[in-house]
């Protein structure tokens, strides 16, 4: 007998709700395992059993049908990776996915970690700054930009492109046809500056060129692939560095546990990306007629894996809107699961843990003022964060 799905009429790519979701995915988690949402005509899954379960079943809830919410978007991405069923999808996967493992990531770990370092004690020096703009903003720039090899001189406009990408998941609305506009930009970029000729030898966008040269891949999917990597790889981080240092200038007690106990940092990076999930939530299309949690779901049917609810989902976290840097929420879905689990997250996971080794070996305290949200369809951050880094006495010296 199949269960009555429940209808919620609430516009999640409305700017109210994009500025604070979690209620809303309350109330959605309690309406029940599947959602419909009828103003875009997709189920919602918001409980984390049943993201989990989506997320872990790539044969009955495809990605190569695209994983946004509109169709410009998924034709204008329909060869990337991240819209890619198998085989096509190892196959692209594989051309920098054992670049980027804990493993192969040592020496640059080492190189993060001086910058890191640095940074803090420059914006410490100061009596405040913005901890985005002139902090979370400049941090993954550096570090991608040189991992995929791009002239140092032609930055400026990655992260604008990559907010941009991921406003083009969302349904029809102005974001969104600002963020197609985004793309067409970053493409051009690619084409026209990170190519192969004036990409950093060694580096992981000469390894895709490398990759199609020796017929790895075919040539039409190098764009492809340095766009996914550079839209990934920068705004996501941006959003997930902000939300480390709202939070622990928010929440005092929590940096004085970390002071107290810096074995705790690996728990609190978890915390981090728990509570704020830079991708709110992506998209899949069932393969075939499956059932989910004893609903029924048609084949066709687009459903919204909603991450972020999911990572506050009370029956897997405990008081889940509470900040717990003892928690140490390890299996939360932040970076998905399954095939397309984040290929990314090592890195990302890196450059976290090197700021906060920074921040703990070199503050004592850290104090943030008001914080601007950005309004993104998919993403999840601040656009400015007032912030005030105290350097402990004797510290860097």
């Amino acid at each position: 007998m199949s269960v009555t799905i429940p209808e919620c009429d609430v516009d999640l790519f409305d700017e109210d709700v994009l500025r604070d979701p979690y209620p809303t995915y309350a109330e959605m988690r309690r309406m029940g395992p599947v959602v419909r949402v009828p103003k875009y005509d997709f189920l919602a899954v918001t409980r984390y059993a049943e993201v989990r379960a989506v997320l872990l079943d790539a044969e009955h809830f495809v990605s190569g049908r695209g994983v946004g919410f509109n169709a410009g978007f998924n034709e204008v991405r329909s060869s990337s990776i991240i819209a890619s069923d198998q085989p096509r999808h190892g196959m692209l996967r594989s051309v920098l996915e054992p670049r980027l493992g804990p493993r192969a990531l040592r020496d640059v770990e080492k190189t993060i970690r001086a910058r890191a370092a640095e940074l803090v004690a420059e914006v410490a020096r100061r009596d405040s700054f913005d901890a985005v703009r002139e902090f979370a903003e400049i941090f993954p720039v550096q570090v991608v930009g040189e991992l995929i090899g791009l002239p140092e001189d032609h930055r400026s406009q990655l992260l604008l492109w990559a907010n941009g990408a991921f406003n083009a998941f969302g349904p029809l609305n102005e974001r969104t046809e600002a963020g197609m506009e985004a793309i067409g930009e970053q493409f051009e970029y690619i084409r026209t500056v990170a190519t192969r000729e004036q990409l950093t030898p060694g580096s992981m966008g000469a390894a895709v060129y490398e990759a199609a040269d020796a017929g790895l891949i075919p040539e039409e999917y190098c764009l492809h692939l340095l766009s996914a990597y550079l839209t990934a790889g920068m705004d996501t981080t941006v959003n997930a560095l902000s939300a480390m240092i709202q939070l622990l200038g928010s929440h005092p007690d929590a940096w004085r546990e970390l002071k107290a106990a810096p074995t705790l940092a690996p728990s609190a990076i978890n915390e981090v990306f728990r509570m704020e999930a830079p991708a709110q939530l992506f998209s899949r299309v069932a393969a075939e007629r499956v059932e989910l949690a004893g609903v029924q779901i048609d084949e066709g049917q687009r459903v919204a894996v909603v991450y972020a609810s999911a990572n506050r989902d009370e029956r897997q976290y405990p008081d889940p809107d509470r900040f717990d840097v003892r928690r140490n929420p390890a299996g939360h879905l932040t970076f998905g699961m399954g095939p397309h689990a984040c290929a990314g997250q090592a890195l990302a996971r890196i450059e976290l843990r090197a700021v906060l080794d920074a921040l703990l070996g070199q503050l004592d305290t850290i104090s943030v003022g008001e914080p601007v949200r950005k309004i993104n369809n998919v993403l999840r951050g601040l656009s400015s964060l007032p912030a005030t880094f105290t350097a402990e006495v004797g510290a860097g010296r």
